[in-house]
């Protein structure tokens, strides 16, 4: 159509791993960052470890996001997780006051302290998975079992790690203070290869439709009567003026490691920001 353009690069040489899924392109809105001006934000892509011989990014993809400058990218550490996608723990969300946007990080931490939280209110029989259980897990799981789990609890300390270190480097690179950023309660698991996919689904893999959230329905511990985990991401974003709305995706994407936003799209309206006139 009209003022439309692609661009198509096909390794000749490499292979393609998950990490060239576009889940593993992500954009920060814009940031001042020691003086200098993204105006178009940044490019947050996800790599391995440094120093380790983990899977990257096809390099003809990743030559290409360097070469554009103008929103010189990030490199995270995702080699951590099964699909190894940074959209699987980081994303953003506009808000209407000074800094214009709040970074959201999946935190294993914040699940934990929650669930100690209504256990100490005698809420640890409070059962999770509700109408999913075998969808999710054939078991019986309440708040008590999670958190008795010591496997469980030392692969998320693991995972809290792998998170930590890419909060450090976001927080530099984009500019952020600790008030920018809010920890969403997430659980992961690791498989037979020692990578980590979500132990419920994981609500930071949300769509942003302006301040209307799609939020994969993490069917967490029930008490009174309501999902403890939607109630606290609620009293989370909700105060920034955001409408959480929590949509079912276990048959449909948590199966396959993915969530709401790997099988949706939005048309973004476009910048009147000329890019192409910007010098970085």
């Amino acid at each position: 159509g009209p003022d439309f353009g692609y661009v198509h690069k096909e390794p000749l040489f490499e292979a393609v791993a998950s990490l060239d899924s576009f889940g593993n392109v992500e954009v920060s809105p814009p940031v001042s960052v020691a003086g200098k001006e993204y105006p178009l934000g940044r490019i947050l892509i996800g790599t391995s470890f440094p120093a380790s011989a983990g899977r990257r990014m096809t390099r003809l993809v990743r030559d290409f996001l360097y070469a554009q400058c103008v929103q010189a990218p990030v490199e995270l550490y995702s080699d951590w997780l099964a699909v190894g996608n940074v959209n699987e723990f980081v994303t953003f969300v506009p808000t209407s006051d000074k800094k214009r946007f709040r970074m959201l990080l999946a935190s294993p931490a914040a699940c934990y302290r929650l669930f100690r939280e209504k256990q100490k209110e005698g809420q640890g029989e409070a059962t999770m998975f509700k109408g999913k259980g075998t969808a999710l897990d054939t078991k019986r799981v309440t708040i008590n079992k999670v958190l008795s789990n010591d496997v469980l609890a030392q692969q998320n300390q693991y995972v809290q790690r792998c998170i930590d270190w890419n909060r450090d480097i976001l927080k530099k690179e984009l500019g952020l203070l600790e008030e920018d950023i809010i920890d969403l309660p997430a659980l992961f698991k690791l498989d037979k290869q020692g990578k980590a996919v979500p132990y419920f689904p994981n609500t930071v893999t949300m769509i942003v439709l302006a301040r209307d959230l799609g939020i994969p329905k993490p069917f967490g511990p029930v008490a009174g009567g309501e999902c403890c985990l939607e109630r606290r991401i609620r009293a989370l974003l909700e105060p920034l003026g955001l409408c959480c709305r929590f949509l079912e995706d276990v048959a449909s994407y948590h199966g396959s490691l993915g969530e709401v936003r790997c099988g949706t799209s939005v048309q973004r309206r476009p910048f009147t920001f000329q890019w192409w006139h910007f010098t970085p």
